[in-house]
């Protein structure tokens, strides 16, 4: 749609369309890390909880 326009007003710059092209990719790369981060944050923040609640349990005995 971009390489429509460019030509629609008589512009050629490839390297603008490949540039975009290359954000979007690691946008979609960052998007994806940080999905995997927080799934990680969320999975070592219930393990530390469960074994915070085991310590707990062994005290009480």
């Amino acid at each position: 749609m971009l390489e429509k326009l460019f030509k629609d007003a008589g512009y050629t710059v490839p390297e603008l369309l490949e540039y975009i092209e290359k954000l979007e990719k690691d946008q979609d790369l960052m998007a994806e890390t940080i999905k995997k981060m927080k799934l990680e944050s969320i999975r070592k923040a219930s393990a530390t909880a469960g074994m915070n609640s085991r310590l707990k349990d062994a005290l009480r005995e």
